[in-house]
């Protein structure tokens, strides 16, 4: 029997996301026969490295075959390498880290990088004449490490990134939901009116809920599984389940357990089925080269006073 290990911030209170996750482990379980025969070991890492940790003890000893999850960078980075040791593939739906993939050869990232979203809010920018951006972080390894990925990036276009904000053509804000949901408030409530770009996690309605006026918010993130036309069917599932649409996150969630689902049936062996075959998932095709998945897509949400919320894919 298989087993595998499962492992986010579980808790709504920590992370909105929570939600989402959990449905799409439970959906996984009744789409996917593997998945549903296997033996499921959940921890809650609460979002931290010391969460990390504990949950890749607790996996290492339990002796899983595969680890599904550590949404939070910080997480993710002080467990990779353990499961690099142990030989363990760890799965990654929606940790962002550029340098994850490079601590061991075990773990395989399904969404973009933070390279990748660096690179495609530089560009966006750049495009929307917006040439001065003043950047702004959380604490999280997700946010410093965000913040790195636009310096490298604005270093190879027209967009200079300065310190002065009376300075600058728009706002970026590196880091958690909660915190750029705090930004935004803060920000508007000061009188700025000037764009504002959050990172993935922002990705969410709660950005701003209950907002009357939000000013022009842009969101560099993830496509739901609404806008790919390969997970139309699991949308309308979850959509007829949870009577809304599945949100960021879900459907790479739901390409995890697809892939473990899929490769489990490989004689050479679930880590060399990652490294080496080609897999159509709901969050469309998937192969991976260096731990990276080759078809990573990343979607602009896009937020405006005048127009209902938006979103289109960038790649």
């Amino acid at each position: 029997m298989m087993r595998l290990g499962i492992c986010a911030a579980l808790d709504v209170g920590t992370t909105l996301h929570a939600r989402g996750f959990l449905r799409s482990v439970y959906l996984s379980s009744h789409l996917f026969p593997h998945v549903r025969r296997a033996r499921h070991f959940y921890f809650d890492d609460g979002a931290s490295a010391e969460g990390g940790r504990a949950a890749a003890r607790h996996f290492i000893d339990a002796k899983v075959d595969a680890v599904i999850g550590h949404f939070a960078s910080d997480s993710a980075a002080a467990a990779a390498e353990s499961y690099a040791q142990a030989g363990i593939p760890l799965i990654l739906p929606a940790s962002t880290c550029a340098a994850l993939t490079g601590v061991g050869k075990t773990t395989f990232r399904l969404c973009a990088s933070d390279r990748l979203l660096a690179t495609r809010l530089i560009e966006f920018a750049e495009s929307e004449g917006l040439r001065r951006l003043a950047v702004f972080t959380d604490p999280s390894l997700h946010g410093r490490q965000q913040m790195h990925e636009l310096h490298a990036a604005a270093t190879l276009s027209t967009v200079n990134l300065v310190g002065d904000v009376n300075n600058a053509d728009a706002l970026v804000f590196c880091g958690r939901l909660k915190a750029s949901r705090q930004f935004l408030l803060h920000n508007r409530a000061a009188g700025c009116g000037l764009p504002i770009f959050f990172t993935d996690d922002a990705a969410s309605p709660a950005l701003v809920d209950g907002m009357a006026q939000t000013g022009t918010v842009y969101v560099i993130s993830f496509p739901i599984a609404g806008d790919l036309a390969e997970a139309q069917s699991f949308d309308a599932t979850y959509q007829q389940i949870y009577f809304e649409q599945a949100p960021v996150y879900a459907v790479e969630t739901l390409a995890a357990f697809a892939l473990v689902d899929r490769a489990a049936a490989d004689e050479r062996g679930l880590l060399d089925a990652l490294r080496l075959d080609h897999f159509a998932t709901p969050a469309g095709p998937v192969t991976f080269s260096d731990g990276e998945n080759d078809y990573a897509r990343v979607s602009l949400w896009v937020y405006t006073d005048e127009h209902v919320h938006e979103r289109r894919l960038l790649c």
